[in-house]
């Protein structure tokens, strides 16, 4: 997506990249999700009419998502997605799922990964990106929701982005990435707002207590899966920067 001046809209079109999702066991999707949530208010079917309606469960349920990406060491955040750039290319519109934090690009036409650069610094190396030669794409930065490569891409290159994502996903309804313990914890979420919206205080009381247990719950177990993966020992900063080398090399 070649940028022409500032005032460019981007608008860039990123595919996940196909990965091994959870088993879909009770809560396979998020319809299954909303009839757990009916099961436990008791009010019959939701839907456009019914107080709470269909559209407003939905929406709890993508918000719970959203506060469990909150925590940033959630092992289950990471996201990959590609898009194939043309002759010239150097700005992207990022995900629209992309919430800060980690960020990767990849060349994966070219098999090598680009160094990440600070925005100001990318900004004084390449004050013109368009001066520059088009090449194999060689540093990026993020500048707000938008990803900038230089030099510009020398004909088609797949670019493949990891990322932290944020909960609401390119689709809203997609929970595979989520073990099905997660999913049940966003019910709570969706029920005590529920409650909420129906003003039966009790209730929505008893079920954001349970969801505040959950999250805590599941940020120990998340802490458990990462300490097994550094072989239950600390990481030093030197070991560290050695990886980030032998990686870049």
């Amino acid at each position: 997506m070649t940028i022409s001046d500032t005032s460019t809209t981007l608008d860039t079109a990123w595919a996940e990249k196909e990965y091994v999702a959870f088993t879909a066991g009770t809560l396979g999707d998020i319809d299954a999700m909303v009839t757990e949530v009916e099961s436990k208010l008791q009010r019959g079917t939701l839907s456009a009419s019914t107080s709470p309606t269909l559209a407003s469960v939905k929406r709890w349920l993508t918000r719970a998502k959203e506060e469990l990406m909150e925590i940033r060491s959630f092992t289950f955040a990471r996201r990959y997605a590609y898009t194939d750039a043309s002759d010239g290319d150097y700005g992207f519109a990022l995900p629209p799922d992309y919430g800060g934090g980690y960020v990767s690009l990849r060349d994966v036409s070219n098999n090598h990964k680009l160094k990440l650069w600070p925005a100001h610094i990318f900004d004084l190396r390449f004050p013109d990106v368009t001066e520059e030669e088009n090449g194999k794409p060689k540093v990026f930065c993020i500048k707000g929701m938008e990803l900038w490569v230089s030099p510009p891409c020398d004909g088609t290159v797949r670019l493949e982005l990891e990322y932290e994502r944020t909960g609401e996903d390119n689709t809203a309804t997609d929970v595979r990435f989520l073990p099905e313990i997660e999913r049940f914890r966003c019910c709570d979420y969706a029920i005590a707002e529920a409650c909420e919206s129906i003003q039966d205080w009790d209730r929505a009381k008893w079920f954001r207590e349970k969801w505040s247990a959950g999250l805590i719950s599941s940020n120990k177990a998340n802490a458990r899966r990462k300490w097994a993966q550094l072989q239950y020992r600390a990481i030093s900063i030197l070991e560290e920067e050695a990886i980030r080398v032998k990686q870049s090399t």
